[in-house]
């Protein structure tokens, strides 16, 4: 996915943050914790599209795709943000 593309930006962010939920999901059930009391450390989904977000920056420079995933990034950890403030964790 190499394309200069809005769709390509907001797909390679979701697709990374789904990846990267699933994998701390995983651990979580095989390690058996529990998803309320370790809620903040689902923040670290948002690391895999940062790193795509500045590999699609300097490397490429396919700045369409990289508006896409900022503002994707934005729309995507606002509500996570909201949510960890709201329930106290």
């Amino acid at each position: 996915m190499k394309n200069d593309s809005i769709i390509t930006g907001i797909l390679v962010t979701l697709v990374t943050i789904a990846i990267s939920v699933a994998i701390i999901a995983g651990v979580f059930f095989v390690l058996g914790l529990s998803y309320q009391e370790y809620f903040k450390i689902f923040i670290l989904s948002f690391v895999a599209p940062v790193l795509l977000l500045r590999y699609y920056t300097k490397k490429l420079r396919h700045m369409r795709t990289a508006m896409a995933m900022m503002i994707t990034l934005f729309i995507t950890m606002i509500p996570f943000l909201i949510i960890l403030v709201r329930s106290n964790l």
